[in-house]
């Protein structure tokens, strides 16, 4: 789901900059922020025991992720990290919430982007 820039930045979002191979969030990292990415591509990861690495997506320009752990208070079960220069939206989860509150039509529309990609 691409919530528009600037909807994000009046609500409070800042861009941070992230360069190859930089971790955004790392497994059991507490879940709280909404993260969008502005431009770049970020790989979402983890390993098995053995350090065997295994590739969950990958994710370009205007997408978003870690939104739905917000909902139910979870920790990161994977990695994200960057794979090239990225510049990413963040918005602390009080502040997304408060965003989605006030704007129906946008929690419409993050409700259906979720039950999409559950599937």
């Amino acid at each position: 789901m691409v919530i528009h820039q600037q909807i994000l930045k009046s609500a409070g979002a800042i861009i941070k900059k992230y360069q190859p191979k930089d971790k955004i969030f790392t497994k059991g990292d507490s879940a709280q922020y909404y993260f969008q990415i502005v431009s770049g591509s970020v790989k979402m990861n983890n390993y098995d025991e053995s350090g065997r690495e295994y590739i969950q997506n990958f994710l370009k320009d205007g997408e978003c992720f870690g939104e739905s752990l917000l909902f139910i208070d979870h920790k990161y079960s994977m990695n994200a990290i960057a794979i090239t220069f990225c510049e990413v939206l963040i918005l602390k989860k009080t502040l997304f919430f408060n965003l989605i509150q006030q704007n129906p039509k946008l929690c419409f529309e993050m409700n259906k982007w979720l039950s999409k990609t559950a599937f």
